[in-house]
């Protein structure tokens, strides 16, 4: 029989130890040195993504931008979905479309004040503000886990967690040479869970609120986040969360009501749904595997078993991966809700239909997150990143005459299968390792969670658990 909920919490803090070697700096410990190696790794990844800048990014997407920044500058942020999809229908939600906004606000004013199509699509000051915005969200992004890490941990562990990701090869290929702004979400979505790691859940609300506002891959973090919630600060806390959630949504989409545009804005979910919906847009996953990688691509209305589709068979599976996350969690919440947060967006990546090859780029900070406490998440971490890597590299298309110089097209083939039956096996294998009941013991040291501090806020209340988990 379950425990009741008030005895989970109290044992779930009083069980919580500190690891010898990653532990909270006390009031009256030196603070570790750090600092100054955040800011080295961060002034190298900066200056990596400045020398990208000028590189012309992935064509078709600068493209689609292009015309979304002239969309919401010339006629507001609320004429963003009026019209039709690509060139006058963003298919991102509202936070990247603020920010291209304010790009196209500089380039009228400093390049084309009518924002002409022809000159816009040509300019590479258009193109160079675009990329600007991606890589803005990745340096945030690096100096959020330096910061939140900081608090966990160490200054020196948070320096070089930040510097893993901040120097990491496939996030700098995605924001920096493509120009894809993956950091923006991936950004919230460790603010969310790290707040909430660290006791302060209305600002991690908050923050989960303008992930699923920025990019819909993070929305397949919404039960983990609220089961996660529930489960460190009880009933009371998490409705008030789901409150913020909703109102910070609602702050995001007021300009479309101002505007009179709400309706439109209302359509957003059915046109991300029913764009590219194949079987596997590129992303080196199952279904690349299933349909060998075929071209044109197949289509995931398509039947795959009988009557079911390639997306009736994707749901569950999704499904179930997302609730092997929630039982671990519930078992063993102490197990890493960063590693676990990790796996469902990996999961989801493997699995879903429409993914796209830079889609598993959100489980790099997460995962990013887990690595100071549990060793074998090191080893994950290198795996993806050179399957993210391979999977963008592979089908760039300005890579694509470069490598087919090097390479027969069957052996490039042959590696892309490789890469999806790489990505497949970590899966398999992470899996099995959260279905371990001894999880807790694969972590460094001890296996239990260090003990830290909020970076600000009042006291817990009695009976409140602000202990994170562990990584």
């Amino acid at each position: 029989m379950d425990k009741p909920r008030a005895s989970r919490v109290q044992e779930y803090t009083e069980t919580t130890t500190t690891p010898p070697m990653v532990r909270a700096q006390g009031p009256n410990d030196p603070a570790p040195s750090g600092a100054g190696l955040f800011w080295a790794a961060w002034l190298v990844s900066a200056a990596v993504c400045a020398a990208l800048l000028f590189v012309p990014g992935y064509p078709g997407d600068v493209v689609h931008y292009k015309y979304w920044t002239r969309l919401v500058t010339l006629g507001g942020i609320g004429a963003a979905y009026s019209g039709t999809y690509p060139e006058t229908y963003a298919i991102y939600p509202p936070i990247t479309l603020y920010a291209y906004g304010i790009v196209g606000l500089l380039y009228r004013l400093l390049a084309d004040p009518s924002f002409d199509v022809e000159a816009m699509l040509a300019s590479q000051v258009l193109s160079v503000g675009i990329k600007a915005v991606a890589i803005t969200f990745h340096l945030a992004l690096g100096f959020a886990i330096y910061r939140l890490t900081r608090a966990r941990a160490n200054g020196r562990v948070g320096a070089l967690t930040a510097a893993l990701y901040l120097l990491n090869p496939a996030a700098i290929f995605d924001v920096a040479y493509w120009g894809q702004p993956d950091a923006a979400h991936s950004l919230w979505a460790v603010l969310a869970f790290g707040l909430l790691d660290l006791g302060r859940d209305r600002a991690g609300a908050v923050a989960f609120g303008l992930a699923a506002m920025t990019k819909p891959q993070a929305w397949a973090l919404f039960p983990l986040f609220v089961y996660a919630a529930w489960l460190r600060t009880g009933r009371r806390r998490t409705v008030t969360g789901l409150a913020l959630i909703a109102l910070t949504a609602a702050v995001v989409a007021l300009p479309f009501l101002l505007a009179g545009r709400l309706g439109d804005f209302l359509t957003l979910p059915e046109q991300i749904a029913s764009t590219m919906p194949v079987a596997s847009a590129f992303a080196h996953n199952l279904w690349w595997l299933v349909t060998r990688g075929t071209e044109p691509l197949v289509f995931d209305r398509e039947a795959l078993i009988g009557l079911l589709s390639y997306r009736d068979v994707a749901g569950p599976m999704v499904l179930l991966v997302a609730a092997i996350g929630l039982w671990r969690l519930r078992r063993a919440p102490s197990d890493g809700l960063f590693l676990i947060a990790a796996y469902q967006a990996f999961g989801w990546f493997c699995l879903t239909t429409r993914a796209h090859e830079n889609h598993a780029f959100f489980v790099l900070p997460l995962l990013a997150m887990a690595l100071p406490t549990v060793p074998w998440a090191r080893v994950l971490f290198a795996g993806i990143t050179l399957t993210l890597f391979l999977n963008m590299a592979l089908h760039d298309p300005l890579l694509a005459p470069r490598l087919q110089a090097l390479a027969a097209p069957d052996t490039l083939w042959r590696l892309q299968m490789a890469n999806a039956s790489l990505n497949l096996l970590m899966l398999a294998g992470w899996t099995a390792l959260l279905l371990r009941p001894s999880l807790g013991r694969l972590a460094t040291h001890s296996g239990t969670i260090p003990v830290h501090r909020p970076i600000r806020g009042p006291a817990p209340r009695t009976g409140q658990s602000t202990a994170p988990s562990e990584r």
